[in-house]
């Protein structure tokens, strides 16, 4: 599975000039721990957390971000993600194309993704976690199964 199957797609984001305190109303809002700073092209800039609020001092994102961020590409494998967070003990990852922020994933998605139920659309079958390779009742590969999870709520119900 790739990071396309299961990064949030509505991704919040802000400018760098974005005020400190319009950035923890955000994260608050949106009931996020972090979110992507962009350029006026969409190109990311840095990433600014919960953690910056409370431990950097600044009045802008720009002045409290992290500018050093390991990104992903929508073919990266869950797996390599997986890896990523853990071993740098992050909270999630943007996923980028040509610079620009696509989306996002987090430990939260990977869990979802390991919660989800997949529908095989030959056979009806169901499966849960990860998407099946192939479907154990009719054989169909895998392609053939559509996932059913709700998207992140706290990110679409504002949008």
């Amino acid at each position: 599975m790739l990071a396309r199957t299961i990064m949030t797609s509505h991704v919040v984001s802000i400018p760098p000039a974005t005020p400190v305190h319009e950035v923890a109303k955000l994260l608050s809002e949106y009931r996020i721990s972090g979110m992507p700073v962009v350029d006026d092209e969409g190109h990311m800039v840095g990433l600014v957390t919960e953690a910056d609020l409370i431990s950097k001092q600044g009045d802008t994102a720009a002045d409290i971000m992290s500018t050093r961020v390991v990104t992903v590409n929508e073919s990266t494998p869950v797996d390599e993600i997986a890896q990523i967070l853990t071993s740098n003990r992050f909270k999630r990852l943007p996923v980028v194309r040509s610079e620009r922020v696509v989306g996002i994933v987090s430990r939260a998605d990977i869990v979802r993704m390991m919660a989800s139920r997949w529908v095989c659309s030959v056979c009806g079958a169901i499966q849960h976690g990860r998407m099946p390779d192939a479907c154990p009742t009719c054989g169909a590969d895998g392609s053939h199964f559509e996932r059913e999870l709700d998207p992140r709520p706290e990110v679409t119900q504002h949008q």
